[in-house]
């Protein structure tokens, strides 16, 4: 009794979170998670491969599940255990490796259901082959279902080579070794997906992680899915945008609707009279205001009275279609929108549009603060120019009012398109994600550094966003997977 105890104990706590191991073309012989079971044949084999592929009946994994079920009372348990089963040509099978690190005596029952199948096993050109499949066991609230889980291997791998433009540069990476590397992916963890273009860290270090396929959080340790059973939304809700505001409340973009999470629960805000246009950022100023970009202006929310700002209202404003909004340490405010970008100082607008600046033709679409005053802004053509352009990069306004700009033909900038930028006041540099070459080093003199996954552990050379929590770990997401950076 104490071991089932100490086993729903486990469950509560859902899935321990894991290392990936990056496939190599191969893609043969590897065990994917890290509790490994040494009595099978570990005879080559391949991963989810073949035509067809290798496969149990969903009517078995009903039945295990079912079986389950009833043996044992897993009162208000949630999570999932994954398993990778080396089916062999005769259709036998053998459990290689789990997502469960402690083994108890549930997942040892799971493990020899799954080795007491009969399969049918994958073929590759009509011939029988040894090929693992991932088997997902979920719990919700007490309750067990199981389904195969199908690789998409093509989402492990990047799209080809990093694009790295500057070709003067040489990237020695000296500060490489001075980082940890971890990477999840929604094979090897309950990510609801690869790719994440709506993550946020709140006021108590967890990690909110949104995709078209759902919404997870993330404490460091233990994955937790926002679903039906704890949200309104349910396990495949496409998520448009999420922030944390000051008092901690998540603010959560679905479907045209905004929703608000505080200590209460959930609840809906109704803003269908000025969000018709659609949501693309949720932000936040310093003075606590949250702002919503959209095709019709910037809605900024203050104490529940809420403002439109667009061409109406100030126009000056090169257009109303808002991308982006920043409010630095001066109280100044930069509005990027489709047209250009404007900045206002105490209520008096100054328009770069047509200055003689690095804005000059463009709109800001991400901004940072160093703790001197100099403000990092990421720059996008208002003219949609496609391919590496030299007009975008980094805008830098320096304390003393002097604009540089960093590409990568004056600078060590590897490529020019900038998904976000993040300056890490922990270790006073700045962190660059771009679109084509990975993640950017920057110490803000002149040492720049290039990582990708052609010369580091980075997933990938797509990078999304970068989120950092009160203890200096950066969350990176990618076109790979989730990566955790943590300094040594």
């Amino acid at each position: 009794m104490l071991a089932l105890l100490s086993q729903i104990k486990i469950y509560k706590l859902s899935l321990i979170c894991l290392f990936v191991i990056f496939l190599p073309s191969a893609l043969s012989a590897q065990n994917l998670f890290l509790s490994k079971i040494d009595i099978c044949n570990t005879t080559d084999f391949c991963m989810d491969c073949g035509d067809p592929k290798a496969t149990c009946d969903q009517f078995t994994l009903d039945y295990i599940s079912d079986q389950i079920n009833r043996k044992y009372i897993l009162k208000d348990a949630n999570g999932s255990i994954t398993f990778q089963v080396l089916v062999e040509p005769s259709g036998f099978s053998c459990v290689l490796s789990h997502t469960d690190i402690n083994t108890g005596p549930l997942t040892w029952e799971l493990i020899r259901y799954l080795n007491g199948n009969i399969w049918r096993p994958a073929k590759v050109n009509g011939k029988p082959v040894f090929a693992s499949v991932n088997v997902v066991f979920r719990f919700i609230n007490g309750k067990v279902s199981a389904a195969m889980q199908r690789m998409d291997l093509s989402e492990l791998k990047p799209a080809g080579d990093p694009g790295v433009y500057n070709n003067r540069t040489v990237y020695t990476n000296p500060s490489l070794k001075n980082y940890e590397f971890k990477t999840w992916t929604k094979y090897n963890s309950p990510l609801p997906d690869n790719i994440s273009q709506a993550a946020v860290i709140d006021k108590s270090d967890i990690l909110w992680y949104g995709t078209a396929r759902g919404l997870t959080r993330f404490d460091g340790q233990t994955f937790n899915p926002v679903n039906e059973y704890n949200s309104p939304f349910n396990s495949e809700t496409a998520v448009g945008d999420i922030t944390v505001d000051k008092d901690n409340n998540k603010w959560v973009y679905v479907n045209h609707k905004m929703f608000k999470y505080t200590d209460a629960g959930w609840q809906i805000y109704d803003f269908k009279k000025f969000l018709s246009a659609g949501v693309t950022h949720i932000l936040n100023s310093r003075r606590g205001d949250l702002l919503f970009t959209t095709k019709d202006g910037l809605l900024a929310l203050r104490k529940d009275k809420v403002i439109l700002l667009n061409k109406k209202l100030i126009p000056q404003l090169p257009s109303s279609n808002v991308l982006y909004a920043f409010e630095d340490s001066k109280k100044r405010f930069w509005i990027g929108t489709s047209k250009g970008t404007m900045m206002m100082d105490h209520n008096v607008p100054t328009t770069y549009s047509k200055s003689n600046t690095p804005l000059k033709g463009m709109y800001i679409s991400g901004a940072t603060e160093d703790e001197k005053g100099n403000i990092y802004f990421s720059l996008r053509d208002c003219n949609q120019v496609q391919g590496n352009n030299e007009k975008e990069g980094i805008a830098v306004l320096r304390a003393d009012g002097t604009w540089l700009h960093y590409n990568d033909q004056n600078s060590g900038m590897p490529s020019n398109r900038v998904n976000d930028i993040l300056y890490d006041k922990y270790e006073h540099i700045l962190w660059v994600a771009t679109e084509e070459s990975g993640l950017v080093r920057f110490d803000l003199k002149d040492g720049w550094e290039n990582y990708h996954n052609n010369n580091s552990n980075v997933p990938g050379h797509t990078i999304y966003q970068l989120v950092q929590d009160s203890k200096g770990v950066i969350y990176v997401t990618t076109a790979n997977g989730l990566l955790m950076m943590k300094k040594i």
